[in-house]
């Protein structure tokens, strides 16, 4: 099993969050604005440990994150057209509502990124309401130009549970009500579109390594809206963990929202450079 270390940026304690809430503008502000308030510290060498081998130690209800087989082969190709990619949703569908044993799965948003050394496949983001054939386009849907600079600076983290929330309002309408007995999750899914990956693998912080002091609040605010994640702050006891040589068909699923209070805390993902 490789061992890989790299750099990382995080949110920094920073004074200025005990009078100003972390946020970042998804839109061109007017001329004087900031886009952000995010200070960031970048944090080396972080360890990353492989999963290869070690899959069945973690567990998506203990650690966040787990790694799902599907059996049916998605050729690179489907991805570049709807019909394709629904029916890899269906399948993605079919299998978390095996794992997790769940009632419902809705699909409501998903994302395409191509290779940037050969992007034949176009950079795109859908959202789908109410997992019924509503696809909107979203406003992040463009090409997306990245630097390979060591680290992409692109951090996924935890929704908060008021995001998680309104998410699953927004997806159900009004028949979302709230109960004693109602359970519900957000859940991401992410694998390459061809394997083995080697030069963009995606990092997972442990969760039972992650405590709330850890984790921030922050809004991401767009034009019409504002949305609400959990920023990081570093901390020495964090554990990360990348599957090694990730095939098209190993599916890494981690818990990005919980309702049950004591999964609150979930799993935090960066995506890593293997030299």
């Amino acid at each position: 099993m490789a061992m890989v270390e790299t750099s990382m940026q995080f949110l920094t304690r920073d004074k200025l969050y005990e009078q100003e809430k972390p946020y970042h503008l998804k839109y061109a502000p007017a001329e004087g604005i900031p886009i952000s308030n995010f200070q960031l510290e970048k944090h080396e060498p972080i360890k990353i440990n492989s999963l290869r081998g070690r899959e069945q130690d973690f567990s998506f209800d203990k650690n966040g994150f787990t790694v799902l087989k599907i059996e049916e082969d998605i050729p690179y190709e489907d991805f570049s057209n709807p019909a394709g990619i629904r029916r890899y949703l269906d399948i993605v569908a079919a299998g978390l509502q095996k794992l997790l044993g769940a009632d419902k799965v809705q699909v409501f948003q998903y994302v395409v990124r191509p290779d940037l050394k050969s992007p034949s496949v176009e950079d795109t983001t859908l959202t789908i309401l109410r997992f019924a054939n509503v696809i909107q386009p979203s406003q992040s849907q463009k090409k997306v130009k990245a630097q390979r600079d060591g680290v992409r600076l692109i951090q996924l983290q935890d929704t908060t549970p008021e995001e998680a929330w309104s998410t699953f309002q927004e997806v159900n309408g009004d028949s979302a009500t709230l109960s004693p007995d109602l359970r519900y999750q957000i859940v991401n899914v992410w694998k390459p579109l061809r394997g083995p990956l080697r030069d963009w693998p995606l990092a997972l912080c442990d969760a039972a390594s992650v405590r709330a002091d850890h984790l921030m609040a922050a809004d991401g605010v767009f034009e019409t809206r504002v949305t609400e994640n959990l920023q990081v702050h570093y901390d020495a006891a964090q554990r990360w963990y990348y599957l090694e040589d990730q095939k098209a068909s190993e599916l890494l699923v981690f818990r990005q929202a919980d309702s049950h209070p004591s999964r609150r805390i979930g799993t935090f993902i960066n995506p890593v450079q293997v030299f």
